[in-house]
């Protein structure tokens, strides 16, 4: 029997130029592994292997179905990847947005008898439509037989999407092969009940898109007394309220804004042939605004997530001398790029501690971006482990300017930058990173004096022994 994996959020990764995986969250990593994977080592999965490979080679970020295996289950994800920085050797970023797994010895092709059962015992109706959005199949909730009726006709002739402005939203995320997640829907004709729909899209053996199989579960505007028609809407697999960011903003920025980072990129690099000097230092000047606006996208979302009453984090047992230095390798170009030079942990040592990996790396990436980013060209950057009080704890330790004590909260409130300007930063970063320690049970902390450098601390619960 399919297991679909609910994914809160994307599973995500980070490959490098010669195809190493630099960082992956847990299940991206198991998966790795039991293909035969070493961490640090090449990607072991190959389709994905190659997603990554046909991506840096277009240099483009691309979103396509993935189909994996190992040696217990057939896996099928829809993969996005995205660059991380503008040049040549930069990491390539997997974000894994659907993940359905099938046991080795089972069809495709279940008996959709069978499919039907399992969706009447769990209240779930089925949809089935071609790649036109016609239905070939449809049950829904509570009905105790097929409608044949409605076999041939448009989807979208037989529902109105709720709300109706995100009809178009709708029609995009199809256009694009996507996932549909948590969409609201309604009869036309007949009790014209609210019924939530997710769909995944369907891919022949030839790799041709095929339409959509959906899920269809009863939907009870009741139970949510506060939220009306025009405040629910669909985004990223939640439900989000009065959300003009995760409803409209992120969503429709991200798409354009990767268009633009890849042709710029294109251009500046003279990959379609000969080009002037000057054009080409316009088309990386443009390349950088869109990366910075991707970036500020990015911190927004994350800023709306960590804000919402039902944010959690998940207890992953990490090590932080191995986040240490998996964020000094995401960052080795840039500092490079500045004669910068880091000091890490000894590989052979080890910290544990207790906190969702992603937003630990995300916390260290955050914290030695800014390092490098306020500290003068030729100096070093030394990152310390440490453990006292049940705490473990890893430090970055710059050669900037410093803080004024004065500044030393101000500078972990939003949008608070100190009067730079024009240096990349959104002003979000500390924010959000204090937040993500907070919510993981740790803190984040700063010393530092004027002229003096600075040093910030993030702190975690230390590994509870099983």
């Amino acid at each position: 029997m399919t297991t679909a994996r609910k994914l809160t959020e994307p599973v995500m990764g980070q490959v490098d130029a010669d195809g190493l995986l630099l960082s992956a969250d847990p299940l991206l990593m198991q998966l790795h592994l039991r293909c035969g994977g070493a961490e640090g080592g090449p990607l072991a999965v190959p389709e994905l292997a190659e997603l990554c490979r046909l991506s840096r080679r277009l240099g483009m970020n691309l979103s396509r179905p993935v189909q994996a295996s190992d040696d217990d289950c057939r896996i099928e994800m829809w993969v996005e990847t995205r660059f991380t920085s503008s040049e040549k050797q930069q990491p390539l970023s997997l974000s894994i947005i659907d993940w359905k797994e099938y046991p080795d010895d089972e069809s495709d092709k279940m008996d959709p008898a069978r499919e039907r059962d399992f969706d009447r015992l769990e209240g779930r109706g089925a949809i089935r439509t071609d790649a036109a959005l016609r239905i070939i199949v449809q049950q829904m909730p509570g009905e105790p037989a097929q409608n044949a009726d409605a076999v041939g006709q448009s989807l979208l002739d037989i529902y109105d999407v709720i709300p109706p402005s995100a009809h178009a939203r709708l029609l995009e995320a199809v256009a694009e092969r996507q996932p549909i997640r948590n969409q609201r829907m309604r009869a036309k004709i007949g009790a014209q009940r609210l019924f939530i729909l997710h769909g995944y899209p369907l891919i022949d053996k030839l790799g041709l898109f095929a339409g959509y199989r959906f899920t269809a579960m009863p939907d009870d505007p009741a139970s949510d007394p506060e939220a009306s028609e025009d405040d629910i809407k669909p985004v990223g697999g939640k439900l989000i309220s009065d959300s003009l960011f995760g409803l409209q903003l992120g969503p429709a920025l991200r798409q354009p804004l990767g268009k633009i980072i890849a042709n710029a990129e294109t251009i500046s690099a003279k990959l379609e042939g000969p080009l002037r000097g000057d054009y080409a230092s316009y088309a990386k000047d443009i390349a950088s605004a869109g990366r910075h606006l991707l970036d500020l996208v990015n911190d927004l979302s994350d800023l709306e997530a960590i804000e919402r009453p039902e944010f959690t984090v998940a207890g992953d047992n990490i090590d932080l001398v191995d986040l240490a230095h998996r964020a000094a390798g995401l960052l080795a170009v840039k500092a490079a790029d500045h004669q910068i030079r880091m000091e890490l942990p000894a590989e052979g040592e080890k910290l544990p501690a207790s906190g969702e990996f992603r937003r630990s790396l995300q916390i260290l990436v955050n914290l030695i971006g800014n390092a490098i980013r306020y500290s003068p060209d030729g100096s070093a950057i030394k990152l310390r482990v440490s453990a006292e009080e049940g705490f473990s704890r890893i430090s970055v330790t710059d050669q900037g300017d410093g803080i004024a004590e004065v500044d030393q909260e101000r500078i972990f409130e939003k949008f608070e930058r100190l009067g730079r300007s024009g240096d990349g930063g959104s002003g979000l970063g500390l924010f959000i990173s204090r937040r993500l320690a907070r919510a993981m049970g740790g803190s984040l902390t700063v010393d530092s004096a004027a002229g003096e450098g600075s040093t910030f601390t993030l702190s975690l619960p230390t590994q509870k022994k099983p």
